[in-house]
């Protein structure tokens, strides 16, 4: 108001300032906020926000579904969710988080109300203020427990059929000593003398039989993961023992190049056995008219080596290479396409990787990248 000498107001002065866009930007980010909670609260994934001293801030309904607590339970609780074997793993996760990396699709057990384990697939982000800073945690997981077993059927699938193959193989190695142990029996039965020297033959063929059974069994053992220190040259001449059988019958020759002083490995001695079985079998079934399997072992650097199996084969198409690892799809009349699946899922699981070079009717290398453990 503008007033005169007498104090009676003359004018009014208005100042209008134009506020569109600010009722806008007001407007949006309510409807991003509604937006992001019905995200959170209807997501059917477990969601959770802690702080930077993992004290939990939010969680959603599926969060309460899957591990059974209630928000108000653990609201602004330590989260309560990691096994204590594993906390400091998860304490190593959070630290990269708070550093500023992302975690995506790692697969983990985590720990529900009643003391139950699940499996699960994780993803940590960091959550940051508007100055940039990062303030806490945001994770979300879903339960992949059908998924590991449906993993568990398709290796105990593999197994099967890998024992069901070997059985050829397996029965004629046995065969001989076999023949050999009841010749003798029959010759002590005669009276025939050297006794002392028959025992000594059959007890060396009876050991035999046994190295070779216990070898297959490998197949049949649940797939527990206990990684240890492995020798992998002990390994390879385990599992070669086992098919040597099948390489004979199939003329083929297997020859094992190995450097000296190889660092150990950290490994489940039973699934890498199944990885190499799986590989070697591959190169003797590759070369129907027969050959040489090269299997190489050599130190790429200080953290790692590699296990390379080259056979003389028929080779694998350049079109079927980029389709390998897919279930069900193989170039065998009487395959399932499952173990070079597995195999590659058990290379992962140790921290490796693999690739396959091949030719059409010039062979296939296929190489084993494995960290050591020194």
């Amino acid at each position: 108001m503008i007033r005169n000498k007498e104090g009676e107001v003359e004018k009014i002065v208005a100042v209008g300032r134009d506020i569109t866009k600010r009722k806008q930007a007001e407007d949006e980010l309510c409807a991003t906020k509604e937006r992001l909670e019905s995200f959170i609260k209807n997501n059917g994934d477990a969601i959770w926000v802690i702080d930077r001293d993992e004290k939990v801030v939010e969680t959603n309904a599926a969060f309460d579904k899957l591990f059974q607590w209630k928000s108000e339970e653990i609201i602004h609780q330590l989260l309560p969710i990691t096994p204590p074997n594993l906390a400091q793993q998860t304490r190593e996760l959070h630290d990269q988080v708070l550093s500023g990396q992302s975690v995506i699709g790692f697969e983990t057990v985590r720990l529900r109300k009643d003391g139950s384990l699940v499996d699960v697939s994780t993803t940590l982000s960091p959550i940051h203020d508007t100055t940039g800073h990062i303030i806490g945690i945001a994770g979300t997981c879903h339960d992949i427990t059908e998924k590991k077993q449906a993993e568990q059927m398709l290796i105990n699938s593999e197994k099967l059929s890998i024992a069901g193959q070997l059985a050829a193989g397996i029965a004629h190695e046995i065969r001989n000593p076999i023949t050999a142990i009841k010749g003798f029996i029959q010759l002590m039965k005669s009276g025939v003398s050297e006794k002392k020297l028959y025992y000594e033959i059959m007890s060396s063929e009876i050991e035999r039989i046994e190295m070779i059974l216990s070898e297959l069994l490998i197949l049949a053992k649940p797939q527990l993961i206990h990684s240890d220190r492995k020798d992998i040259r002990n390994i390879l001449s385990q599992v070669t023992t086992l098919l040597e059988s099948q390489a004979i019958l199939s003329n083929v020759e297997i020859i094992t190049e190995c450097e000296p002083d190889l660092p150990p490995i950290l490994c489940d001695q039973n699934q890498l056995k199944q990885v190499c079985i799986n590989f070697i079998k591959n190169g003797i079934e590759a070369m129907s008219l027969g050959g040489t399997l090269l299997i190489q072992v050599k130190t790429q650097n200080e953290n790692s080596l590699i296990l390379r199996f080259i056979d003389q084969g028929c080779g694998i198409p350049e079109d079927i290479i980029t389709k390998l690892g897919q279930p069900f799809y193989t170039t065998k009349e009487k395959g399932t396409g499952l173990g070079f699946m597995v195999s590659k899922k058990i290379i992962e699981s140790h921290n490796g990787t693999i690739n396959v070079f091949s030719k059409d009717k010039e062979g296939t290398t296929v190489e084993v990248y494995l960290p050591t453990f020194n």
